[in-house]
């Protein structure tokens, strides 16, 4: 039991008023519950993220896709072959050393992607906001992905 008279090393404010403090919480409730919708449809949100990109957005490299779910592009190589060995994309044979391996979609992975839209919906709505704060809430999350410098 720690003593009265001990005085706290935290000098900061109140944890509920740290906006990141609150976004990694958020962070991890969201991811839980993305985890948990997707993987009754038998995917992780990675996983979605890269089946999403390719359908989106065919021709993407490998390093494009990486950046846009978070990964490293190493990590990318093996997500692309469990999903080849998952029947869920198809990759063309290397053309050379320097050269873009094509990946595109299987139709058992478009079918499966088609099956991650009652899962996304879930989740959305599990957040527990109106149609137009949730539309505030992703922008201002957008922004802080992806922020504009502060001129000083």
């Amino acid at each position: 039991m720690a003593g009265a008279d001990q005085q706290r090393a935290w000098p900061g404010p109140n944890p509920t008023d740290i906006t990141a403090w609150t976004l990694v919480q958020a962070g991890h409730v969201v991811g839980r519950r993305f985890h948990a919708a997707f993987a009754e449809v038998g995917l992780s949100p990675t996983q979605f993220g890269v089946l999403l990109e390719l359908d989106l957005h065919p021709g993407l490299s490998n390093a494009e896709i990486a950046r846009t779910v978070l990964i490293t592009p190493q990590s990318m190589s093996e997500l692309l072959t469990s999903l080849q060995h998952l029947g869920l994309v198809d990759r063309d044979p290397p053309p050379g050393r320097g050269h873009r391996v094509t990946t595109r979609l299987t139709p058992t992975g478009r079918a499966a992607l088609r099956r991650c839209a009652d899962a996304v919906t879930h989740v959305e709505n599990s957040l527990g906001l109106p149609p137009e704060q949730t539309n505030q809430l992703n922008t201002l999350l957008h922004t802080t992905i992806n922020p504009t410098p502060r001129r000083s």
